[in-house]
């Protein structure tokens, strides 16, 4: 029995992605794998590149199914599923992208780092189910147009309001059928907070002294503690409960990765992107500003990274 969105007997069938990087890529792959065969969504050009040269992941040439917005504007066929997996500085231009392929029915799922892309997307589709969600543990890294990965990681997803235990249960179902690690979370909006006091650490001082893993939780382990620190008490001021044992499994946890391996941001000062800036200090320093909460090391990190963005452009 199908529903006007196309979903067969309460099964995620129709799947559509948004992003192409190294996310996208691993969660493709991992489809097409388990007979789920997504469709990436881009514009005609990028589909004409696409279409030339099968992509390498893991050594192996992937082909992948595309449909730009235009195609999809004159169909009926919505997506049970669209997964959103672009970097934050291109999900406005995502959301208009996906738009033909929402129908009523439609779930979306969010990638993004930080605790805003959800909201972001609800205000886009209202009427529409949005799942918060965190992505973590993999170690992928896209470079001329090939993906590589050892690790898969997980993908954790839980309930911030009504109505949504149905659409838990056929993510987790989903996550289950492609060999993906799938955690619900009794507290997702406790734990995006958890990710996002890491990723403020870890990821902006490995981006602004070059560093990895290694000197994050080495050379810099200091000033990586007191940015998660300022993270905690921004969060506590809005009655999120993050303790010293969170801050404490953090840096156990970059103790055990490859110490020369950097995280997103560090990748992409190096290969002079724009980096998410706006996901870490960017949503942190003007929420703690607005409650009173002095984050000084947060504010030199932002303004470090901005200035090395700005020499980028210049």
């Amino acid at each position: 029995m199908t529903d006007p969105a196309g979903r067969i007997s309460g099964r995620l069938a129709r799947v559509a992605v948004a992003g192409r990087g190294a996310i996208g890529l691993l969660y493709g792959s991992r489809m097409q794998d388990h007979g789920i065969e997504p469709v990436f969504i881009a514009d005609a050009e990028r589909i004409t590149r696409y279409r030339q040269h099968a992509v390498m992941v893991n050594g192996t040439g992937r082909r992948f199914a595309y449909r730009s917005p235009e195609e999809a504007a004159g169909e009926s066929g919505f997506a049970d599923l669209v997964l959103i997996m672009t970097k934050a500085g291109q999900l406005e231009e995502a959301l208009e992208e996906i738009a033909p392929f929402v129908g009523q029915n439609t779930l979306i799922l969010s990638c993004l780092n930080g605790i805003t892309s959800e909201e972001t997307v609800r205000r886009r589709f209202p009427e529409n189910t949005v799942i918060r969600s965190i992505v973590q543990g993999m170690d992928t890294v896209y470079l001329n147009g090939a993906c590589r990965y050892s690790h898969i990681g997980e993908i954790l997803i839980g309930e911030d309001g009504p109505g949504q235990r149905e659409a838990i249960e056929q993510l987790r179902a989903f996550f289950a059928s492609m060999g993906m690690p799938c955690r619900v979370c009794d507290d997702i909006v406790r734990e995006q907070w958890n990710k996002l006091m890491l990723n403020c650490g870890v990821n902006q001082i490995c981006a602004v002294y070059g560093c990895g893993y290694g000197g994050a939780a080495g050379e810099h382990r200091d000033l990586f503690v007191r940015v998660m620190e300022e993270v905690r008490q921004t969060a506590a001021a809005q009655g999120i409960g993050l303790d010293q044992e969170d801050i404490q499994r953090w840096l156990r946890v970059c103790e055990e990765l490859d110490p020369a391996a950097m995280p997103s941001m560090a990748q992409d000062i190096r290969a002079g992107r724009k980096t998410e800036l706006c996901l870490f200090s960017g949503t942190v320093v003007p929420m703690a500003r607005s409650l009173g909460i002095p984050v000084p090391e947060l504010e030199r990190l932002q303004a470090q990274i901005l200035a090395l963005e700005a020499a980028q452009e210049s």
